[in-house]
């Protein structure tokens, strides 16, 4: 069961000084069946003046602050220590074929027995139900696949299609952007995803986190050049949630480290907020995921 040490430092500096902050932060990450959060240390300076937690409506951990007071520099940092279980796949064959799973999802959602998955299957924020993204997928399901199947052929389909390009989209570029050019990083890559598995029936949702990545032979792990990331889940009947990651074309494992799932990056960005004065800003993001050396022994959350 292996155990990592994640740190997360956002840091925004103003050109003058700013009056106050309000700020929305998804940072905790989540105790789910496949992980527990062992230990979760918030840090704001300047300290805020006041400081709330709570659940949001998908689940997910949600710290707000606010910060009435002048400030040149806001700094917020978050260190997590989280156990992370290897997810188990079902087998392929006990998954239904894809044109029965969109019908029991749909009399689940009709009978009420599951009907919050309708919000999973929608447009959102950042998911417009493009067309060209139902018909990027067509062909795959000619043979009725089970749906894990149609999963892993769309993810496959994908990895041979698109680039990974840090320089290609901005938070504000359109789906239609990213289908043209077939370019772009993990959350233009989910966004797209989620996109094209709606329009064939199964629900998806986004799933933002941390990736443990591995250095080159020889080299040593650097601190603060990791990144966040972000993938899908699919809702599957009689199975429940598969994660997926087309990034980098593979259902998730233990290097996946689940911080907060939602409709899309607008329900779980890990840090947003407003600002009354300050002119021009620049924020800068640092992020560590390292496996702990040792056993960590539980500890209560901190913040």
């Amino acid at each position: 069961m292996p155990t990592y040490r994640v740190t997360h430092h956002t840091r925004y500096r103003h050109a003058f000084s700013a009056t106050a902050a309000w700020q929305s932060l998804h940072l905790q990450p989540r105790h789910e069946d496949t992980q527990h959060c062992d230990a979760f240390e918030l840090e704001i300076r300047p300290h805020p003046g006041d400081l709330t937690t709570r659940p949001d409506v998908f689940g997910n951990k949600h710290h707000l602050f606010t910060l009435r007071e002048p400030h040149h520099e806001l700094a917020i940092t978050s260190r997590s220590v989280v156990r992370r279980h290897e997810p188990v796949l079902p087998m392929s064959g006990l998954t239904p074929p894809l044109s029965v799973a969109r019908q029991q999802v749909a009399r689940a959602i009709a009978n009420g027995s599951e009907f919050a998955l309708e919000q999973f299957l929608h447009t959102s924020a950042y998911v417009p139900l493009v067309p060209a993204a139902r018909a990027w997928a067509e062909g795959l399901d000619t043979d009725d696949p089970p749906a894990l199947d149609w999963l892993a052929a769309l993810g496959t389909r994908f990895g041979r299609e698109f680039k990974f390009d840090s320089k290609a989209t901005t938070i504000s570029t359109p789906l239609v952007e990213v289908l043209r050019h077939r370019r772009g990083v993990c959350q233009d890559f989910a966004h797209l995803f989620i996109s094209c598995v709606r329009q064939h029936g199964l629900p998806a949702a986004y799933v933002s986190g941390y990736l443990l990545t591995t250095p080159p032979p020889g080299k040593p792990r650097l601190r603060g050049a990791d990144a966040s990331h972000a993938w899908v889940s699919v809702y599957i009947p009689g199975t429940g949630w598969i994660d997926y990651d087309p990034t980098n074309t593979c259902f998730v494992a233990t290097g996946h480290i689940v911080v907060a799932r939602g409709r899309d990056f607008s329900d779980v960005s890990p840090v947003k907020g407003l600002f009354t004065g300050g002119g021009a800003h620049t924020l800068t993001t640092a992020i560590t995921v390292e496996p702990a050396p040792e056993p960590v022994v539980a500890a209560a959350a901190r913040v």
